[in-house]
């Protein structure tokens, strides 16, 4: 035998496959899944991230314009908001800093710089166009439908449907805020191999000095605030595993109508299906199989504000970059476009509040809740809904393969 021909295949050590290797779509589906449904036992809520963004918002601009008698601006009260005491708050930010410590941990940290100006709108627009849908339709594509669908409410159908369309739309439109292609090549510095090492052990080190003051805040605020421990443990568990997974809640909506991929799609599939699992075993352990034990099932009205609303978000998102949870993980990674879209989503949000209002008592806002089980009996529900994500993920895996014979 050649032994020429003998290629030996370097295994990776445990920091590689831990810190430095991709995971997998479908490993970040059952882990986000997994935490979803930890955040749900320990907490009693579901996982949301547009929420506190309005608040965000309309707490900076009362700075210079002031509040209402009530400790409002627009309608969004920021007098008594407290962000330790708001899960959803904690959580954004850790997801933040989960993705932070991802990338230093794997030393792939760097700043994604704003290359055109197609970006700067792109991101401002894109996240204006998510915070009014946000509000529109009672949360972005988390809480309105990762963490409703799964629990067999009627309008996370709808949502999905929405959003899917919009992010299509947005695909057509990205075209537009695509910056030219430049052949100049930028002027980067190159690096010694003494000097990358030193830029590795650099990043590792300052990602351990972040879990080691963020632990210590967290014992901080733990007597004042004692389930900010818990959230932002949960969060920093959603961003390490969405950054090292690339999991992409967009790119699963976008990328079947823009380039035919459906890897992230069926990954998303898969996710809706473990949390639908999860979620029937608890609301059976919570109510059992009486529908009239339960005080508050799930789902939110299905009107025409959620059809607008899941539309128009799908549509910023793709613009953006990221959805609500997306933007927060690419702000951990460095991207600069994702902060404008961060900012664009917090005046989105707050202008939105005022515009839901406005619609209250109109046939914008009126219509029902639609809870499966209600309908078709927990069991029978439960068949449906997987029978359909199974369906989801066959049709989106012809689809690829469709187009990839094309």
């Amino acid at each position: 035998m050649d032994q020429n021909n003998l290629t030996t295949e370097v295994q990776p050590t445990l920091y590689e496959r831990l810190f430095k290797k991709e995971w997998s779509y479908y490993a970040g589906a059952v882990m986000i899944s997994f935490i979803a449904m930890t955040l749900l036992v320990l907490t009693g809520g579901t996982w949301g991230a547009s929420g506190p963004l309005a608040t965000w918002g309309a707490k900076f601009f009362s700075l210079f314009f002031g509040t209402d008698q009530n400790g409002a601006f627009l309608g969004t009260s920021v007098a008594n908001y407290k962000f330790f005491g708001n899960k959803v708050s904690v959580l954004d930010v850790s997801i933040a800093f989960g993705a932070l410590i991802s990338c230093l941990l794997a030393a792939q940290w760097k700043i994604r710089k704003i290359k055109h100006w197609k970006q700067v709108a792109a991101g401002l627009l894109g996240g204006f166009l998510m915070g009014i849908g946000a509000k529109l339709a009672s949360g972005c594509n988390i809480g309105g439908l990762f963490s409703q669908l799964p629990q067999m409410a009627a309008n996370g159908w709808i949502y999905l449907v929405m959003v899917f369309l919009g992010a299509t739309v947005g695909g057509k439109l990205l075209k537009f805020f695509m910056p030219p292609v430049s052949n100049k090549r930028p002027n980067r510095k190159r690096l010694t191999a003494e000097q990358k090492k030193k830029n590795q052990r650099m990043q590792i080190i300052a990602g351990c000095v972040i879990i080691v003051l963020l632990a210590i805040v967290a014992l901080i605020v733990a007597p004042t605030y004692q389930w900010a421990p818990y959230w932002m443990v949960i969060g920093l568990g959603f961003g390490y595993v969405m950054q090292r997974s690339r999991f992409c809640f967009t790119a699963a909506y976008r990328d079947p109508m823009l380039t035919g991929e459906t890897k992230l799609t069926k990954a998303v599939i898969v996710a809706f299906a473990c949390c639908t699992i999860f979620f029937f075993g608890y609301h059976v352990s919570q109510y059992g199989f009486d529908l009239a034990a339960a005080s508050n099932l799930p789902g939110n009205p299905i009107n025409l504000n959620l059809f607008i609303g899941a539309f128009v978000f799908g549509i910023g998102a793709v613009l953006a970059g990221g959805c609500a949870s997306g933007t927060f993980v690419r702000m951990g990674e460095g991207y600069v476009q994702n902060y404008l879209a961060f900012v664009g989503f917090a005046i989105g949000g707050m202008l939105g509040t005022p515009l839901v209002a406005a619609t209250k008592g109109t046939v914008f806002a009126a219509g029902p809740k639609l809870y499966l089980p209600s309908v078709f009996g927990y069991i029978p529900a439960l068949v449906i809904q997987l029978l359909a994500l199974l369906g989801l993920w066959i049709l989106a895996d012809w689809w690829e393969k469709k187009k990839r014979v094309k």
